[in-house]
């Protein structure tokens, strides 16, 4: 997908998510209400070195 922001475009791979399956939960104005139950996915965060005002620290991204 490829997005803008002030200009700058730039390119995102967006993650393809899987659905459990479809409930029921009621009924509203008449027609069925559903949601979708979603597996939680585990992500491991990298440490990136950055540096600030030439102090060099580690931060999750």
């Amino acid at each position: 997908m490829k997005l803008a922001y002030r200009g700058a475009q730039y390119d995102v791979q967006m993650p393809q998510v899987q659905s459990d399956g479809l409930e029921t939960i009621g009924t509203y104005r008449g027609a069925p209400a559903t949601r979708r139950h979603f597996p939680r996915q585990r992500t491991r965060h990298q440490q990136v070195e950055m540096t600030y005002r030439g102090v060099k620290y580690t931060q999750s991204v």
